[in-house]
């Protein structure tokens, strides 16, 4: 088994720190308002790959790196590690074209600290460009996959967000394509299934089976500071049970669908209404 442990450096840690110390108060500024459940099934140490829905712009985020001491790895697009794209595609549609003239100075210092920071503390970048070219964004993806292998690899824990839009059926649209919603909750999109396949290369190629944690959010929406925001951690799963020989279903699919199905429970158990099935 080709696992290599090695800490992150304590420079990159006190530098994630800081940041972290930095962003919070941004994103969540009251911890009244957040609820967390399940942080007894948190992996403190060695490769972890965290898997959640993603329904906020920023507070989702900041909730689950609140959650964890450990520094954390995120997929992230493109747009976060350019400042001027992050701005305009990201900030300023949050914001509203009154408040982003208003808070421009504010909101293009924080731009830069924040795709400063990507870069810095070894985010992973994916390149979501809709050029129509899907050879390239196959190649972008690979590149990204093999990142997160080698993070992974190396005793570090990555997070990988659902998004709820549809990157390949967006390509060419004046707009962005929706997801169809998940069977099993319909807050949450139907997951993309690029964590099970690094999950069963892992063991393929390494021996190594990786631990994924579910987590489900919801409450994340906009950046009101005073909405409820609830975090439900589950325990880690893994690919082994999709293994067995008697079972005819591709196991990347299968692993896809069970660990969406365990984000879907997950919101159920923290207090949201169920609509699947």
């Amino acid at each position: 088994m080709a696992l290599i442990m090695i800490n992150t450096p304590v420079s990159k840690k006190n530098q994630y720190n800081r940041a972290k110390r930095i962003l919070k108060p941004v994103f969540l500024p009251f911890n009244r308002y957040i609820t967390y459940h399940g942080l007894e099934n948190i992996i403190r140490k060695g490769p972890n790959l965290i898997v959640a829905n993603h329904p906020g712009i920023g507070r989702d985020i900041a909730g689950v790196v609140a959650a964890y001491e450990r520094q954390l790895h995120f997929l992230a697009a493109h747009y976060l590690f350019d400042e001027e794209v992050f701005l305009q595609k990201h900030i300023k549609p949050a914001l509203g074209s009154a408040l982003y003239k208003f808070l421009f100075p504010v909101a293009k210092r924080f731009s830069g600290y924040l795709t400063g920071k990507m870069k810095e503390l070894d985010m992973i970048p994916i390149n979501k460009e809709y050029n129509g070219n899907r050879a390239i964004i196959a190649v972008n993806m690979r590149a990204a996959v093999t990142q997160v292998k080698e993070f992974l690899l190396n005793g570090r824990a990555v997070v990988i967000f659902q998004i709820t839009y549809n990157i390949l059926r967006t390509i060419g649209q004046k707009k962005i394509v929706d997801k169809e919603p998940s069977k099993y909750h319909s807050y949450i999109p139907r997951f993309n299934p690029t964590f099970g396949k690094i999950a069963l290369e892992l063991y393929q190629d390494n021996g190594l089976l990786i631990p994924i944690t579910p987590i489900g959010i919801y409450g994340a929406e906009g950046l009101n500071p005073f909405k409820r925001m609830i975090l439900n951690i589950g325990k880690p799963m893994d690919i082994s049970t999709c293994l067995e020989a008697n079972l005819k279903q591709d196991p990347v699919s299968l692993f896809t669908a069970r660990l969406e199905r365990r984000v879907a429970d997950l919101l159920v158990e923290a207090g949201l209404p169920g609509t699947g099935n």
